[in-house]
């Protein structure tokens, strides 16, 4: 019977997940792509604009996310523009060429003929390396077609064009072409309609980068041209560009003068294709990439977060939002693909991954966008640095703690003390990581962060060590404050989860709201914690229904699409509490205990997905769902492919697989020395005992079904371990120390 109503509720997820896509009506709306790039908000405010500053005043602005499969790279960032998902490629398949240019000793259009077999016309702009590209991003890992988004607007009759570029030379050298625009503007076979990338759009100019610079005038005489028989128009400025190449070879305050020239150009250039436009047209002004940017990867040093401004119907003075990171002043690159089609009155395609950008309301400016810029380049750069620093400190901290108990004759009040207070400010280290991140200036110098927080969490042990009065009211004070904190936090739109050390990284990641993977291995750490503790004041059933609803609320937090949409971490938070309510309940029943635990993972698992979808598909898992609803089984083979490459890869490279295997032989070591010790506390105390078991189970499942890998079932056990060793060191000094008192007395 459990089995049929899982399948029935599956069955009806993927026909909700077929049935519910909306349909869009074609507009004679048109959209221009004006890429600025190599540029920041920093370098925006640095130029003082008026043309600038009066359009932002008109406009969205935002951050750029602008990661792409594995290492960005100006080429595979528009890639992923034109794909609409994260693109990967080799920095030597990109050849961007007009149809009528030169390539060798033959025009493009007769190589790109023998390239892929397809005629061209005059006036079209091709990318030669089509077929490679495709090739490169064959990789099992995910769906994607590049040109994506101009195979969508052709094929509803529509047309795209390309016109600019970024090159730094006027002759034919292969090494001076940077013309990426033209992967955004492309359809599926590697042509857009029209354009010029051309060297006439160039003029000579020995005042300028290079010697050359963007000749304005041919540009917009172009743009108008172009304007009445193309629908979407992707503009590459080139300037910006050029002047951030030229760094490597000039002062900085010259490249910097230059990049502010540029700027200026630009901002003239996009007042007067607004002014040619119609009112139908929507502007999108962004730098795809940060400045280092170029055809090769970029180095980790450079990435940050770039500006975009979106200006048109709908569009008004405020922040920039979109359905993938719901967060006020934060798109990402995929969102693009998705913005552009539904402003033409076209479905997104069924691989793209993102979600519309849309007007995310009042009260975001430039200030505001690269100060957080900023603090997020700092929290990037030291989140390493204080996740190391986390488990070197719990590594050492627990072999010395595992000595002291083990060799007694190290047992006096300061060491204990000591340790006691040490092994509280590990667990409340993760806790105030997520709030001393969000001091902006602090956050922007790094490690300067990650001694705050040992200072912050330090504190608030003492002030644990000086209210205890029995031995388990400090593991209760930390479990219950963090899950109270961290609860109420991700219930108001986890406005302190984004760019922090245990949160996800907005320069680096891929989910931008709810509940990430460290966070819900954090609050599953500690439900299990309060919940034995629970069990250790009184077992009975008052404990175990406030335990359940406890797991519940814990459960909805962590997966229900408004709150925390964690579809992997769902699994492992159902299957933890499922094995914590059957030890509480004393079930001895192996078997049906298995069937019960997936049949409520795949009931809670098909609540959350039906609403999901019905609600419009914002999440992970809802977006997963309508894939495989749309791809199939190969859709499930290639999901499953990649969270398992990514789990293997993490396993294998993760200092956190250093620190699961130290500290579990630190427990296997304490089984056995001093003799019967651990095994009698674990039997002491039942209900911590059953939250280890519980919290073996969610980390087993965490591990399987999530792409973080090894790190859930490591951060899990952060809390556990300490846990067991803080009892353990209790046990072997407090009591011995008053042999007459009652344990019970002592201990709740």
């Amino acid at each position: 019977m459990q089995r049929k109503v899982t399948v029935l509720v599956l069955l009806a997820v993927f026909l909700l997940s077929a049935l519910h896509r909306p349909l869009l009506a074609a507009t004679d709306n048109k959209v221009v792509f004006i890429l600025m790039d190599n540029v920041t908000w920093s370098d925006i405010i640095d130029a003082k604009d008026p043309i600038l500053n009066g359009l932002i005043k008109s406009s969205s602005i935002g951050l750029l996310n602008n990661r792409a499969y594995k290492s960005s790279s100006r080429s595979r960032n528009a890639l992923t523009v034109g794909a609409g998902v994260r693109a990967d490629a080799d920095p030597t398949r990109f050849e961007e060429f007009n149809a009528d240019e030169l390539y060798g000793n033959s025009l493009a259009a007769d190589e790109f003929k023998r390239r892929t077999g397809k005629h061209t016309e005059t006036g079209q702009v091709l990318e030669l390396g089509i077929a490679p590209i495709i090739r490169d991003n064959e990789n099992g890992m995910q769906e994607l077609t590049p040109g994506e988004l101009g195979g969508i607007i052709r094929d509803a009759g529509k047309k795209t064009a390309v016109i600019g570029n970024s090159d730094t030379t006027l002759g034919n050298d292969p090494g001076g072409y940077n013309r990426e625009a033209v992967d955004i503007a492309m359809d599926r076979n590697g042509i857009a309609d029209y354009g010029d990338i051309g060297k006439g759009m160039l003029k000579k100019d020995p005042g300028y980068p290079f010697g050359i610079r963007t000749d304005y005038k041919k540009l917009g005489d172009k743009f108008k041209e172009l304007l009445g028989k193309s629908d979407f128009i992707v503009v590459d400025l080139g300037d910006t560009v050029r002047a951030d190449f030229y760094e490597e070879y000039a002062f900085k305050r010259i490249s910097h003068r230059e990049k502010m020239r540029a700027i200026h150009a630009g901002a003239r250039f996009a007042k007067q294709a607004m002014e040619s436009a119609g009112d139908n047209t929507t502007f999108i002004i962004a730098s795809l990439s940060p400045p280092g940017s170029s055809k090769q990867p970029l180095k980790s040093a450079y990435e940050q977060l770039t500006p975009i401004i979106v200006h048109g119907p709908g569009f008004k003075e405020g922040g920039i939002t979109s359905g993938s990171t719901q967060r006020n002043g934060m798109v990402t690159t995929v969102d693009i693909a998705p913005t552009v089609l539904s402003i033409l009155g076209l479905q997104k395609g069924a691989t793209m991954t993102g979600s519309p950008m849309r007007f995310g309301g009042a009260g975001i400016t430039p200030e505001n966008l690269n100060g957080f810029n900023l603090s997020a380049v700092g929290v990037k750069d030291t989140r390493r640095t204080a996740i190391l620093a986390y488990i070197y400190i719990q590594v050492a901290l627990y072999v010395l703690t595992t000595l002291v108990i083990a060799y007694r004759k190290m047992l006096n009040k300061t060491s204990v003390a000591v340790l006691e207070t040490l092994i509280f400010m590990t667990m409340g280290y993760p806790l105030f990581s997520f709030y001393t991140t969000k001091l902006e200036h602090l956050a922007s110098q790094g490690v300067l962060i990650t001694l705050l927080t040992i200072g912050v969490s330090s504190g608030f042990a003492v002030v644990l060590m000086l209210t205890r009065r029995k031995a388990l009211h400090p593991v209760i004070g930390v479990s219950a404050i963090t899950l109270l904190v961290l609860s109420v936090d991700a219930l108001l739109g986890a406005p302190s989860f984004i760019n922090s050390i245990f949160g996800y990284d907005p320069i680096r990641g891929s989910r931008f709201f709810g509940v990430g993977n460290e966070a819900m291995s954090i609050l599953i750490a500690n439900t299990l914690l309060v919940f034995g503790i629970l069990l250790e004041k009184a077992w009975n059933k008052w404990t175990i229904l406030t335990g359940c609803l406890l797991c519940v609320l814990i459960t909805i937090i962590i997966g229900f699409p408004t709150v925390g949409a964690n579809t992997g971490g769902t699994i492992a938070a159902v299957a933890a509490f499922i094995a914590m309510l059957l030890q509480a309940i004393k079930s001895k029943a192996k078997a049906r205990n298995a069937i019960v635990a997936f049949a409520a993972i795949a009931a809670v698992l098909g609540l959350f997905i039906g609403y999901d979808v019905m609600h419009g598909v914002q999440t992970h898992m809802g977006r997963s769902v309508e894939m495989i609803a749309s791809g199939g089984l190969q859709e499930m083979v290639t999901i499953a492919t990649r969270k398992l490459s990514t789990n293997l890869m993490v396993l294998r490279y993760s200092t956190w697989s250093y620190f699961l295997i130290i500290t579990l032989g630190l427990l296997a070591f304490l089984w056995f020395r001093p003799a019967g010790v651990l095994r009698g506390m674990l039997a002491d105390y039942r209900g911590i005992s059953a939250a280890i078991t519980a919290s073996i189970i969610g980390g087993v499942f965490g591990f399987a079904f999530n792409d973080s890998g090894v790190l859930i079932p490591a951060i899990i056990m952060s809390y556990m371990i300490p846990a067991v060793i803080y009892l353990m060191l209790w046990e072997r000094y407090h009591l011995s120390e008053k042999p007459g008192a009652r344990r019970n007395s002592l201990i709740y």
